[in-house]
């Protein structure tokens, strides 16, 4: 895991807190069903660490979800493209 100040980050860590609470759901009972230490959801939640791809995925599977569900939220990439510099590829011709 790394650190991050990344706004798609932040706003993954609050995704997984509003379903937590939608779903009336701990951070212990997740981490159990997940199968992964309660420290990294804690870590997650709080915006402090990035998790790996795979223990996000133990994570969403965790709470029943698909990951495409997990990641239908509102985001504003096309400003977030433009503040992390990215720059879309253009097919050779």
């Amino acid at each position: 895991m790394e650190n991050s100040n990344d706004k798609y980050f932040i706003a993954l860590s609050a995704q997984l807190k509003n379903i937590m609470e939608q779903k009336n759901i701990e951070v212990v009972d997740l981490a159990a069903a997940a199968n992964i230490d309660r420290k990294q959801i804690y870590r997650f939640i709080n915006s402090e660490n990035v998790p790996k791809i795979t223990t996000l995925i133990r994570i969403i599977l965790a709470l029943g979800l698909e990951p495409k569900l997990f990641f239908d939220f509102t985001f504003d990439f096309k400003s977030y493209s433009q503040e992390q510099n990215i720059e879309k590829i253009k097919p050779k011709e």
